[in-house]
């Protein structure tokens, strides 16, 4: 009886060529997923919120660098099933990795940064930073990038080699001022004790990291007297504590019928 195509697809399918290399690579995805898994619970336990945003970090380049080192070893048993010369081929990893090490000398500075950031706690994921003007949080840290998203959802990736260009701000406090202008017809005493009541309620916003300072007049512009508040949050918070500011200034000055002048055009008829 002849050789039907069923058996020979059937003899492909019993080869080790074939058998090895599926089996290798549903053993290596579940061993990543479980190394993930078990990296990641290990490290979430008993820590402190601020501990976590590190650890979380950390967790995330040794997940990535077990990643490679299982899917390598997984292409060398693969290849070996294949019939390759795999001793041969990983005598010639050293002399290729010279080669290559010229070849990709950015991206090993990219990894060893990376490394870097992390063990002098440069900044972790959840940290707001900037680079050449653009600011946002730290989403993810691998060997070769961050990644950092911006309020408005933009994601930028950033070399880890240009470390040196990066500001993170979450390890510094944030100064809000906001200007109050008023109309030159309210007297002053009248507005800074409004102004001064607005300050105890800004105390008050979860936000705040220190008292409120009212300093009063800080510029007689042609249609407003300018006065100035100035508070403190952490990094990050500043853009939502300032619309709280705007906020409870507007109230206290509605409550106390204090004007806040705008732009008007006069017409004059003969």
């Amino acid at each position: 009886m002849g050789t039907t195509f069923l058996d020979i697809v059937l003899n492909a399918i019993r080869s080790p060529r074939f058998i090895v290399p599926v089996v290798t690579i549903l053993v290596s995805g579940i061993i990543v997923k479980v190394s993930s898994n078990l990296i990641h619970k290990t490290m979430s336990k008993n820590v402190t919120s601020i501990e976590a945003k590190k650890r979380n970090t950390i967790a995330a380049l040794i997940e990535s660098v077990i990643k490679y080192i299982i899917w390598a070893i997984a292409l060398l048993i693969i290849f070996s099933s294949w019939g390759f010369d795999v001793s041969s081929f990983v005598a010639g990893l050293g002399v290729a990795g010279v080669v290559a090490g010229l070849a990709i000398q950015d991206a090993l500075k990219d990894i060893i940064m990376g490394c870097n950031i992390i063990m002098d706690n440069y900044y972790v994921v959840g940290d707001l930073i900037s680079y050449n003007g653009f600011t946002g949080e730290v989403i993810e840290l691998g060997l070769k990038n961050t990644k950092i998203k911006n309020v408005d959802g933009t994601v930028l990736v950033i070399a880890n080699r240009n470390i040196s260009e990066v500001q993170n701000l979450s390890q510094k406090k944030a100064t809000v001022s906001v200007t109050v202008p008023t109309s030159y017809d309210e007297k002053e005493e009248k507005v800074e004790k409004v102004l001064k009541g607005a300050v105890l309620e800004i105390d008050k916003l979860p936000l705040v990291t220190s008292k409120t300072e009212y300093l009063g007049i800080d510029n007689l512009n042609s249609s407003s007297v300018d006065y100035l508040l100035r508070a403190h949050c952490k990094a990050g918070d500043q853009w939502e504590l300032k619309r709280k500011i705007l906020s409870i200034v507007k109230r206290e000055c509605d409550k106390n019928k204090i004007k806040i002048p705008y732009n008007q055009i006069e017409v004059h008829h003969e």
